[in-house]
């Protein structure tokens, strides 16, 4: 491969796929309104971190776009995979927990 950094780049970026299509959909059902569970103590917390994931996940990637050295950039395209990861996660956790749809409506 002549771009050792063309790897780590691709990385971030699905990383940051992932978290824009998680965010994409948590907003849409959110806005549904047949959200089953309330946003409430550590409902609001799984939320929150989600959220905080994702933006920290786009951060990182950003940072590994910036990256000229390969070793630099593989740190933190493994830093942005693991916070999608979290995204992951935590919106996973969120759907089997019921705070997705209520499809009795």
């Amino acid at each position: 491969m002549d771009n050792p950094l063309l790897v780590h780049r691709l990385r971030a970026l699905v990383a940051v796929f992932v978290c824009g299509s998680a965010l994409f959909l948590i907003h849409a059902i959110d806005t549904s309104g047949r959200v089953v569970v309330a946003r409430t103590g550590w409902v609001l917390a799984l939320v929150v971190a989600t959220y905080a994931a994702a933006g920290l996940a786009t951060a990182t990637a950003a940072y590994t776009f910036l990256q000229r050295r390969p070793e630099r950039a593989k740190r933190w395209s493994n830093v942005a995979t693991a916070f999608a990861i979290v995204v992951i996660v935590g919106f996973n956790t969120g759907w089997f927990l019921g705070l997705a749809v209520d499809d009795t409506l």
